[in-house]
């Protein structure tokens, strides 16, 4: 098990941050973590530090620009509204 730094970035129109928010959790692998955002997988994972607990990625959206290395990975998330977020992860 690894743990994983997952921030989520609210984006208005205009590609401005509104609001963040940061959370650790424990994926099985770095590989299988990326994997599983490659597929869209909607998982459930409980925060390692905090309370906060939700899925990886939320369900009825698409996925852009997925970019990643050994320690990082980057995408966008759009809703089924239009509405935009980004999700960066850092391997701890």
């Amino acid at each position: 098990m690894i743990k994983v730094i997952e921030t989520n970035l609210s984006i208005d129109e205009e590609n401005t941050i509104k609001d963040h928010q940061s959370r650790v959790i424990e994926v099985e692998s770095w590989k299988e973590y990326i994997e599983e955002i490659k597929d869209a997988k909607s998982v459930s994972r409980s925060c390692f530090i905090g309370s906060l607990h939700g899925n990886t990625i939320p369900q009825e959206v698409r996925t852009e620009n997925l970019v990643h290395d050994d320690n990082h990975l980057s995408y966008d998330i759009i809703n089924r509204f239009g509405i935009k977020s980004k999700k960066l992860s850092f391997k701890v």
